[in-house]
């Protein structure tokens, strides 16, 4: 698994070298993050949502996504608040 990419609202994108890629959201509630799977609806007519849910629904794939998320986000998030624009 690999954190690839990093959204404005902080939420990482991991490729779990699987043939699919998912996101967690990443909360910042003062000295704490709160992780979570984003995808949370599944179409069970779909193969591949089947895929990302079996993949999610095991702690041990949470356990590694989560800690390369933090990782990730703790090096290159910049809250709004921080970012400069033009300068």
């Amino acid at each position: 698994m690999e954190a690839i990419k990093i959204d404005n609202t902080g939420s990482v994108l991991i490729d779990t070298k699987k043939g699919f890629k998912v996101w967690l959201d990443i909360h910042n509630r003062g000295k704490e993050l709160i992780i979570e799977w984003n995808k949370y609806i599944f179409f069970l007519d779909n193969p591949q949502d089947i895929k990302i849910k079996k993949f999610q629904e095991n702690c041990d794939n949470f356990d590694i996504a989560s800690s390369l998320a933090i990782e990730f986000y703790e090096n290159h998030f910049q809250p709004i608040n921080k970012r400069t624009y033009g300068q």
